[in-house]
């Protein structure tokens, strides 16, 4: 096993450790094998980053809304079904705004969906060469744009969510030190026992 797939795997276990303990369970997201993370690539001709392909192809991953934002992490199909439907509304846009130019906000295929809100919102993976490659941002249906990466890539943030929910201390602090405008954020449970993050700095 690769140093990214370790740190994926041991950041995954260390979350699913504290959500067994403290939160009501939830479904795991479907796993995917090496050979169809390979197919789905050479299919889209995209370069999947390895801490991405590690992460779908472990098992037990909940699926509950546990990362902050109120987002549920999303399998292999799931991630490209969503990412099918975002790119026919984005050509939909672009068709009501025949002659003009498509701009930033616009989805773009080197976008991978990785986790959903119910509100239609996504956490995304840039998957384009640049500065921000392999980076995972917030997609907001209505802002749009990628705006300031969350995190790195899909092994820092499972890092920083592992250390935020194990030790109580704020998670994207790397965000809120690249000037981003999303609040750094804490871990709650309610009697519920539903996990829910509150900003850290009030």
């Amino acid at each position: 096993m690769d140093v990214i797939a370790h740190g994926v795997r041991e950041s995954s276990s260390r979350i699913g450790t504290w959500l067994r303990a403290h939160v009501r369970p939830a479904p795991a997201v479907p796993a995917a094998d090496a050979a169809r993370l390979d197919a789905a690539a050479r299919e889209l001709g995209l370069v999947l980053p390895g801490d991405l392909r590690a992460w779908w192809e472990l098992t037990g991953v909940s699926a509950g809304f546990w990362l902050p934002g109120e987002f549920a992490p999303t399998g292999l199909e799931e991630a490209l079904e969503t990412r099918e439907i975002w790119l026919l509304v984005a050509e939909e846009s672009a068709g009501e705004g025949a002659g003009e130019s498509v701009d930033e906000a616009t989805f773009r295929p080197g976008f991978m969906p990785i986790a959903l809100s119910p509100g239609g919102d996504g956490l995304l993976v840039d998957l384009r060469p640049g500065e921000w490659q392999g980076a995972v941002f917030l997609w907001d249906h209505e802002r749009q744009g990628l705006g300031t990466p969350l995190w790195e890539g899909v092994g820092s943030m499972l890092a920083d969510i592992a250390d935020a929910l194990a030790s109580g201390t704020p998670a994207l602090t790397w965000h809120e030190g690249l000037g981003g405008p999303e609040n750094p954020v804490v871990a709650t449970v309610d009697e519920s026992r539903e996990l829910g993050w509150k900003p850290a700095w009030i």
